[in-house]
C-alpha cells in the first residue's frame, strides 16, 4: 500500500500511521493507536530489563579451606549458569589480625579458579574491611545467535 493511501485510512479510523520496520524493505507500518504502541513498547523494555538482572553475592573468609573454597566456586560456577551477576567478596576473619594481603591473594586465587568462563566487571576493590568484585557470565559462540 501506498503512504498516501494509508495515511488517508488512518485518519479515516482516527488512528494513526506508525512506522513499525523502518530497515525493512519496504519500510513496515501499522495502522493503529500511538499512545497504546508507546505503552506497550515501554512495558515490554521494561520487562526485558529485568530478567537477567538478580545479582548473587558469595562471601569467602580470608582463611578459608579448601572444601569450603571448592563448594563455594561450585555454587558460583551454578549462579553463573543460571545467567545471574555474582559479587565475590573476600572479608578478613573477626578474631584474626587484620591481613590485606591474604585478602587480596585469596581474591585472586577465586579469580584465578573462575578462569576464562566469567567476565570480570572493574577490579577487585576495597569496601571498607572487605575486598570485592563483580563477575559475570561470558556468553559462548552458540548463545549469540540465539
Amino acid at each position: 500500500m501506498k503512504k498516501e493511501e494509508a495515511m488517508k485510512l488512518a485518519v479515516e479510523k482516527d488512528l494513526d500511521l506508525v512506522e513499525v520496520s523502518p530497515n525493512a524493505k519496504p519500510p513496515v507500518a501499522k495502522i493503529l493507536e500511538w499512545s497504546k504502541f508507546k505503552y506497550d513498547m515501554e512495558k515490554k523494555k521494561k520487562e526485558s530489563k529485568g530478567k537477567n538482572t538478580e545479582m548473587k553475592e558469595m562471601w569467602f573468609q580470608a582463611y578459608i579451606g579448601k572444601g569450603d573454597l571448592e563448594h563455594k566456586l561450585k555454587r558460583i560456577e551454578e549462579f553463573l549458569d543460571k545467567k545471574h551477576q555474582v559479587k565475590l567478596t573476600v572479608r578478613p576473619a573477626r578474631r584474626k589480625r587484620y591481613d590485606r594481603e591474604a585478602l587480596i591473594k585469596l581474591m585472586n586465587r577465586i579469580m584465578g579458579s573462575l578462569g576464562k568462563s566469567v567476565k570480570f566487571e572493574g577490579n577487585a576493590k576495597f569496601e571498607g574491611r572487605n575486598y570485592a568484585i563483580i563477575v559475570t557470565p561470558v556468553k559462548k559462540q552458540n548463545e549469540k545467535n540465539t
